[in-house]
């Protein structure tokens, strides 16, 4: 058996064995059909712990304790009986997001593929002796079968035979899907499925052996389905009839849009459809009508953003930016920004592409760059039509922004979105487009930026204790107890149910001024940002995971770490490198370091906090009047000259 073989190889070339002797323990497990493994704890060869201990070093990852296991139908659910007879896997247990599977061979590249495309959680991989894998799947997934048949026959009405039993454990959300083969229902079925889990985008992806339907759940994408190959051609056709696009073109990529109506509510969708390999793919946007969406309360903004917010609003002119990466919630955020506005004495119109919501009471234009409507412009014939507030969809090039902001110069209100990272890298977007840095300084008064990220599952949510690695990342060292999702049916067993925003308001005042006149790098623009009150985004996300909301692990994935290479001297307020420790310009010292424990200070403490050493600074040192001699005032007299000390 090759699996023989390769221990066989390993307890020879680490002379953990004699050749001979493994020779002979391999020819009485080949004998009796077994693993290897099996026979050596079987004759006391090796004991079971050594070989664990042995697979432990070769593979670079901890062994799974299978005498332990306790049996969980929730984990068994998450990998089918098949797949872990194939490939001899299990479920052993979850660690935080992550969940343990025990590997007979964790090398294993087509075992690793399986379990990420079948799982929705990150995997910590473990090894475990094959005999012992085999045995508790044997035990297991029976088990769960039986319990499986029994709540259906519980649940079967009355005069209908009971269901079979299944044949694997539950599938994943859009499995039903693959009984329907008309094009019509399988659609329905699909958005249907998408909208129920609360998905923002279906994917329709052709492969060169099947078809994979993936939604985005919480900003992350996640296998739903696999369908035949042979649906693919129908079921194209009917979403390209449905969104009125041109079923015959299939080398060029294609836009549309369809409304379908649920129980409660409206459902928005924008198709794209985009030529590739093996077919074409269909991405469907879905944008639900929903009224409380579009509520400013419902943004949970921090107290002090929000009241810069309202302030925003209540502005009478300027130019207002809302930043962030692609499917961060700028739309939603405008929107809401829109919706607080009194549209009745306010002539309020749009400009976007597409027009994601339709909103009462305001004049909302679609971009069409075919026919010419491109957004500068549609912006330069809203100043001719009278308006008091204009929403750009997104500022794209020179010709827009310095409309825009000459729109604002004006006495209009301008609304607008940019991708960027923080409120500070828009400043340097704008002029890097190529508008005056004076059109800035006198139109822009406030950047928001903002983040989306998962909110711990409410259903399975749990506490544990906090290693080192987040301490140090939170910042916070006296921090012991964290929040985390264990995993449970409701959050599909990653975690996470929702999301929330976090936000980062950078109010435009007379110190940046200068600062975007002289076309300042966009972390000196944050440095005096931050001293004159800004909170960064960073700073609230560290709350949400203080308070509970989200995870230390979701924060690392969704920002960015920005260390900076260059810092802002106090004195003379010049950009310099992080490298210098007194600014070339103006001799200010800049940086500092215990004289105790050698740590980093800052210039103005007046003791070091990590050892509690006092810093004497220089005008508070003292000096032999005779003879200049560095002297302490513990000292009666100078021991240099004998100079009195007074």
């Amino acid at each position: 058996m090759a699996e023989n073989d390769a221990l066989a190889t390993v307890l020879i070339e680490r002379k953990l064995l004699p050749a001979p002797e493994v020779d002979h323990w391999i020819r009485k497990a080949e004998a009796e059909q077994c693993f290897l493994e099996e026979v050596l704890t079987r004759e006391n060869a090796l004991t079971r712990e050594r070989l664990l201990e042995i697979l432990e070093n070769h593979f670079f990852c901890p062994s799974a304790n299978l005498h332990e296991w306790s049996y969980d139908p929730s984990l068994l659910k998450l990998i089918p009986h098949k797949l872990a007879v194939r490939h001899l896997i299990f479920p052993v247990g979850t660690e935080g997001e992550h969940l343990k599977v025990a590997f007979a061979d964790p090398d294993n590249g087509a075992a690793r593929r399986a379990v990420s495309q079948m799982l929705l959680r990150p995997v910590t991989r473990m090894v475990a002796l094959r005999h012992e894998l085999l045995d508790v799947i044997r035990r297991a997934y029976p088990r769960l079968a039986e319990e499986l048949a029994a709540a259906d026959r519980r649940d079967a009405p009355a005069g209908k035979p009971p269901a079979a039993p299944a044949s694997r454990p539950a599938s994943p959300p859009l499995q039903s899907v693959l009984a329907v083969q008309d094009a019509v229902q399988l659609v329905d079925r699909m958005i249907d499925t998408a909208d129920q889990q609360g998905a923002t985008d279906i994917h329709i992806e052709p492969g060169e052996q099947d078809i994979g339907v993936r939604l985005r759940l919480d900003g992350l994408l996640c296998l739903a389905a696999r369908l035949p190959k042979e649906l693919g051609p129908p079921l194209v056709s009917r979403i390209k009839v449905l969104s009125q696009m041109d079923i015959s073109e299939r080398r060029l990529p294609q836009d549309g849009r369809l409304t379908v109506k649920r129980d409660s509510h409206l459902l928005d969708l924008r198709v794209s459809s985009l030529p590739s390999q093996f077919g074409e793919k269909i991405v469907l946007r879905l944008l639900r009508k929903k009224t409380d969406l579009l509520v400013l309360e419902n943004l949970k903004m921090p107290p002090g953003v929000r009241k810069l917010h309202e302030e925003m609003i209540r502005s009478p002119t300027g130019l207002f930016l809302v930043v962030g990466p692609t499917g961060s919630g700028k739309t939603t955020t405008l929107y809401s920004t829109l919706q607080a506005l009194d549209k009745e004495v306010l002539n309020i119109v749009t400009l976007e592409d597409p027009i994601e919501y339709s909103l009462p009471g305001i004049i909302q234009v679609q971009t069409n760059e075919t026919a010419g409507l491109t957004f500068n412009v549609g912006l330069e014939a809203f100043l001719r039509q009278d308006p008091d507030v204009i929403l750009v969809g997104e500022i794209r090039d020179m010709g827009t922004v310095e409309t825009a902001c000459r729109a604002a110069l004006t006495g209009h209100k301008v609304f607008s979105t940019l991708h960027t990272n923080d409120a500070a890298e828009a400043i340097t977007r704008l002029l890097d487009m190529g508008c005056l840095p004076y059109l800035i300084s006198a139109t822009l008064r406030g950047v928001l930026a903002q983040r989306l990220v998962r909110v711990i599952c409410t259903h399975c949510k749990e506490a544990y204790s906090a290693n080192e690695t987040e301490r140090a990342v939170l910042g916070y060292p006296a921090v012991t107890e964290l929040q985390r999702g264990r995993g449970c049916q409701e959050c599909q067993h990653t975690g996470y149910k929702g999301r929330t925003a976090i936000f980062e308001y950078l109010r435009i005042g007379d110190n940046l001024h200068r600062l975007i006149l002289d076309r300042a790098s966009a972390y000196s623009i944050r440095q005096v940002a931050q001293r004159n009150g800004m909170v960064p985004m960073a700073e609230f996300a560290k709350r949400a995971v203080l308070d509970g909301l989200t995870t230390v692990a979701e924060v690392q994935r969704v920002l960015l770490a920005d260390e900076g290479k260059e810092q802002l001297c106090r004195g003379c307020q010049r950009v310099v490198s992080n490298e210098f420790s007194v600014c070339p310009f103006c001799q200010h010292v800049l940086k500092e370091s215990c004289p105790e424990c050698k740590s980093p200070i800052e210039p103005t403490w007046d003791a070091c906090p990590r050892c509690g050493h006092g810093i004497e600074r220089e005008w508070q040192k003292l000096y032999c009047r005779n003879c200049a001699a560095p002297l302490d005032r513990r000292w009666g007299a100078c021991p240099y000259c004998g100079g009195d000390i007074e």
